[in-house]
C-alpha cells in the first residue's frame, strides 16, 4: 500500500540485478504490480555495460555513447515501457537512436515519454517529507550571476564566494535556506562513502557534516559538482554519494551529476533549467521543488544543439 500511494504521481519501477536474473518490477498508480523480465540481460552483462559507459566517456565518448543508450533502451527500459542496479548505467538517457519506419522524424526516446527521477531508497520514496582544494572554477562567479538574474526578484537570496565559501557558512546556508546552487569541486571517496565531499575554501563539506547537519527548510539542491550522484561500485544498492546524502538530509529534490562535467558548457543547462523552473511564476508566487525533474527533462532537450551528448546526460534528478 505505501508504495501504490508513492506512485499517486507516476509509476514506481524497481530494478533487480542478481546472479539468478535481471527484471523489473514496476508499481503503477493503480491495480496490481508488474513483473517485466530482461531475458537478455544478465548481472555479467550488466557489468560490461556498466564498464563499457565508463570507457566509453573517457575515451570515445559519441559513437560508443549511442551503442550503448540503444542497448538501455531496448533490453531494459522499453520492456518496461510496453507494460504500462543498476547503478552507474545512465538509464533515463536511453535513447533508441532510430528513424521511424516512415521516415517521419526519430523514434521517441525515454525522455519524449517520461519525466525520469531517482530515489536511492524504496524508504526514501515511502517516507517523502511534504512540500581551497581543487583546480580554479573560472565560469562560478558568472553562473551564479546567472542565477541570480533567473530567480524571482522577490525572492531573497544569500551568495557565498570566494574568501566566504567556507565549510561552517555552507553549512549553516544549508540551514537557512530553501533551496541551494552549488557550484564547486566534488570528491567522491569510494573506500570510504562518507568521507565523499565539496571542496570548500578552508576545509572539506562531507557528505557526513551535511547528514548530520539540521537543515529544517530544505527543498532544492542543485550540485554543479563532478561526480555527486555516483554511489560505491562495492555497495550499488545501498547508492551512498553526495546527492543522496543531501536528499538523505532533507532536501526533497536534488540534481547531481554522474561523471565529470564542463565548467563551461554546464551553464547552458543551468540557464535552461532555471528559466523552465521559474518560467510561470509570478512575483508573490511559491518556488515549487517539485517541478525540478521535469524542468530538467525540458532544459537537456533544449540544449541539444549546444551541448555533446555525453554532457547532456550527466545531469541526473533524484527526489521528488
Amino acid at each position: 500500500m505505501d508504495l501504490q500511494a508513492a506512485a499517486h504521481y507516476g509509476p514506481v519501477i524497481i530494478l533487480i540485478a542478481s546472479e539468478y536474473s535481471c527484471s523489473a518490477i514496476v508499481v503503477p498508480t493503480s491495480g496490481e504490480p508488474h513483473h517485466v523480465r530482461f531475458p537478455r540481460i544478465t548481472l555479467t552483462h550488466l557489468e560490461k555495460i556498466k564498464d563499457d559507459f565508463a570507457t566509453a566517456i573517457r575515451h570515445e565518448p559519441r559513437k560508443k555513447l549511442r551503442v550503448l543508450l540503444r542497448t538501455v533502451w531496448d533490453e531494459i527500459m522499453l520492456p518496461i515501457v510496453n507494460v504500462l542496479a543498476f547503478t552507474f548505467v545512465p538509464l533515463h538517457a536511453a535513447d533508441p537512436f532510430r528513424t521511424k519506419t516512415d521516415r517521419s522524424g526519430p523514434e521517441a526516446c525515454l525522455e519524449d515519454i517520461y519525466i525520469c527521477f531517482y530515489m536511492p531508497t524504496l524508504s526514501a520514496l515511502i517516507s517523502q517529507p511534504g512540500p581551497g582544494q581543487g583546480g580554479v572554477l573560472p565560469a562560478v562567479d558568472s553562473e551564479l550571476e546567472l542565477v541570480h538574474e533567473l530567480v524571482p526578484s522577490n525572492v531573497k537570496s544569500t551568495n557565498l564566494s570566494g574568501d566566504g565559501a567556507t565549510q561552517a557558512g555552507a553549512l549553516e546556508a544549508l540551514q537557512q535556506n530553501t533551496w541551494v546552487h552549488l557550484a564547486c569541486h566534488g570528491k567522491q571517496d569510494h573506500e570510504q562513502p562518507y568521507n565523499s565531499r565539496f571542496v570548500m575554501r578552508d576545509k572539506p563539506l562531507t557528505l557526513l557534516d551535511i547528514m548530520e547537519n539540521n537543515s529544517p527548510q530544505a527543498e532544492f539542491t542543485f550540485l554543479l559538482a563532478c561526480h555527486t550522484a555516483v554511489g560505491d561500485e562495492k555497495t550499488p544498492d545501498e547508492v551512498i554519494h553526495l546527492a543522496a546524502g543531501l536528499q538523505s538530509s532533507g532536501f526533497k529534490s536534488v540534481i547531481g551529476t554522474l561523471w565529470g562535467v564542463s565548467d563551461a558548457l554546464a551553464k547552458y543547462v543551468v540557464e535552461a533549467f532555471y528559466e523552465k523552473i521559474f518560467e510561470d511564476l509570478e512575483d508573490g508566487g511559491i518556488m515549487d521543488c517539485t517541478k525540478a525533474a521535469w524542468a530538467l527533462n525540458r532544459a537537456t532537450h533544449a540544449v541539444k544543439m549546444k551541448m555533446p551528448l555525453e554532457q547532456r546526460m550527466v545531469f541526473i534528478h533524484i527526489g521528488v
